[in-house]
C-alpha cells in the first residue's frame, strides 16, 4: 500500500465516486464525506487526491450478500451519528450508496427507510442484518 493511502482508501474513494458522480451532492454530503474522511484517519493529501480523481477510481461489486449487508450497516451507523447530514439527505445519500453497492432500485427507497429507523432503534448488526433480510416480510 502506498504510503499516502489509508487502509479504507479504495472504499473511501467508491463512495465519492458514488456521491458525486451525478453532480448533484449536496453541501452537507460533501461535508459528511470530509467528516467520514477525518473518522477514517485520512491525511488532508489523501482525501484531497481522491477528492479530485474519484472518477478513476473503479466500482467493485461487494462479493457476498452479508459483506453487503455489513457495510449498509456500517454506512448507516455513521450517517446516523453525523451532524452534518440529517433527514431526507439522510435518506437520499443512502439511498445512492445502496444503489451503488447493487441493492435494487425498486428496493433501495425502502431499504433506506428501514436502515435508518433500525439505527435508530439501537440494534445491533445480526438484527440489522436480519431486518434488511427478511423486509418483506
Amino acid at each position: 500500500m502506498d504510503k499516502e493511502q489509508n487502509q479504507y482508501h479504495n472504499e473511501f474513494a467508491a463512495l465519492v465516486k458514488i456521491t458525486m458522480r451525478d453532480g448533484d451532492a449536496t453541501e452537507s454530503e460533501k461535508g459528511f464525506l470530509s467528516h467520514l474522511a477525518t473518522k477514517l484517519g485520512m491525511s488532508v493529501s489523501e482525501y484531497d487526491g481522491i477528492m479530485a480523481n474519484y472518477l478513476s477510481y473503479p466500482l467493485e461489486m461487494i462479493p457476498t450478500n452479508k459483506m453487503k449487508l455489513q457495510n449498509l450497516y456500517t454506512l448507516t451507523q455513521l450517517v446516523c451519528e453525523d451532524d452534518s447530514i440529517t433527514g431526507a439527505e439522510q435518506k437520499s445519500w443512502l439511498e445512492r450508496m445502496g444503489k451503488g453497492m447493487g441493492f435494487t432500485h425498486q428496493n433501495v427507497s425502502y431499504i433506506a427507510d428501514k436502515s435508518i429507523k433500525m439505527m435508530q432503534e439501537g440494534v445491533d448488526l445480526d438484527a440489522f442484518v436480519d431486518g434488511i433480510t427478511n423486509i418483506n416480510q
